[in-house]
Protein backbone atom coordinates (compact mmCIF):
# COMPACT_ATOMS: atom_id res chain seq x y z
CA UNK A 1 0.00 0.00 0.00
CA UNK A 2 1.42 3.87 -0.68
CA UNK A 3 1.36 6.28 1.43
CA UNK A 4 0.22 10.07 0.30
CA UNK A 5 2.41 11.33 3.78
CA UNK A 6 4.37 9.65 5.75
CA UNK A 7 3.59 9.27 9.43
CA UNK A 8 5.53 9.85 12.74
CA UNK A 9 4.66 8.05 16.01
CA UNK A 10 4.56 10.74 18.73
CA UNK A 11 5.67 8.16 21.35
CA UNK A 12 8.93 7.31 19.82
CA UNK A 13 9.04 9.47 17.10
CA UNK A 14 9.29 5.90 14.63
CA UNK A 15 8.33 6.01 11.29
CA UNK A 16 8.04 2.55 10.07
CA UNK A 17 4.30 1.38 10.82
CA UNK A 18 1.98 -1.53 9.99
CA UNK A 19 -1.54 -1.57 9.36
CA UNK A 20 -3.05 -4.36 11.21
CA UNK A 21 -7.12 -5.87 10.82
CA UNK A 22 -8.80 -8.14 13.30
CA UNK A 23 -10.96 -9.70 11.99
CA UNK A 24 -14.12 -12.40 13.10
CA UNK A 25 -15.83 -13.99 10.14
CA UNK A 26 -18.88 -16.38 10.29
CA UNK A 27 -18.58 -19.61 8.03
CA UNK A 28 -21.63 -21.49 6.34
CA UNK A 29 -21.38 -24.81 5.15
CA UNK A 30 -23.90 -26.30 3.13
CA UNK A 31 -23.90 -30.37 4.32
CA UNK A 32 -25.96 -33.00 2.46
CA UNK A 33 -25.92 -36.57 3.16
CA UNK A 34 -23.45 -38.27 1.02
CA UNK A 35 -20.83 -35.50 1.82
CA UNK A 36 -20.79 -34.49 5.61
CA UNK A 37 -17.40 -33.32 5.72
CA UNK A 38 -17.35 -29.70 6.02
CA UNK A 39 -13.51 -28.43 5.25
CA UNK A 40 -11.96 -24.91 6.24
CA UNK A 41 -11.62 -24.38 2.53
CA UNK A 42 -15.09 -25.48 1.32
CA UNK A 43 -17.50 -22.45 2.47
CA UNK A 44 -20.38 -21.54 0.84
CA UNK A 45 -21.20 -18.43 2.22
CA UNK A 46 -18.04 -15.91 4.45
CA UNK A 47 -20.13 -13.23 6.64
CA UNK A 48 -17.73 -10.56 8.23
CA UNK A 49 -19.17 -10.32 12.01
CA UNK A 50 -16.74 -7.44 13.05
CA UNK A 51 -13.33 -5.97 12.11
CA UNK A 52 -10.20 -3.50 14.03
CA UNK A 53 -8.33 -1.52 12.07
CA UNK A 54 -4.74 0.26 13.52
CA UNK A 55 -1.85 1.40 12.66
CA UNK A 56 0.65 -0.37 15.11
CA UNK A 57 4.27 1.75 15.71
CA UNK A 58 7.12 -1.02 14.64
CA UNK A 59 9.38 0.52 16.85
CA UNK A 60 7.70 1.00 20.18
CA UNK A 61 4.49 -0.83 19.76
CA UNK A 62 1.60 2.13 20.16
CA UNK A 63 -1.32 1.26 18.22
CA UNK A 64 -3.40 4.11 16.80
CA UNK A 65 -6.69 3.29 15.28
CA UNK A 66 -7.87 3.99 11.38
CA UNK A 67 -10.42 2.83 8.76
CA UNK A 68 -8.92 0.94 5.96
CA UNK A 69 -10.58 1.84 2.31
CA UNK A 70 -10.71 -1.20 0.39
CA UNK A 71 -11.50 0.03 -2.97
CA UNK A 72 -8.32 2.73 -2.86
CA UNK A 73 -5.08 1.01 -3.22
CA UNK A 74 -3.74 4.68 -1.93
CA UNK A 75 -4.12 5.57 1.61
CA UNK A 76 -4.78 8.78 3.10
CA UNK A 77 -4.10 9.09 6.73
CA UNK A 78 -4.85 13.04 7.32
CA UNK A 79 -7.32 12.09 9.99
CA UNK A 80 -5.07 9.44 11.97
CA UNK A 81 -2.32 12.20 11.66
CA UNK A 82 -4.19 14.61 13.23
CA UNK A 83 -5.16 12.49 15.99
CA UNK A 84 -1.69 11.04 16.44
CA UNK A 85 -0.67 14.77 16.81
CA UNK A 86 -3.54 15.75 19.06
CA UNK A 87 -1.98 13.51 22.01
CA UNK A 88 0.57 16.54 22.61
CA UNK A 89 -2.12 19.71 22.36
CA UNK A 90 -4.20 20.96 25.08
CA UNK A 91 -7.00 22.11 22.62
CA UNK A 92 -6.88 19.82 19.32
CA UNK A 93 -8.38 20.68 16.08
CA UNK A 94 -9.98 18.39 14.06
CA UNK A 95 -11.43 18.63 10.81
CA UNK A 96 -14.72 17.39 9.36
Amino acid sequence: MKLKESLVCTKCRGTHFTIKREATYLYSYNLENKNSEALPFLFDNRELVQSHEYLQCEQCGAKFPCSLDERNSTLNFTIEQKAIRADHVTNPEFLG
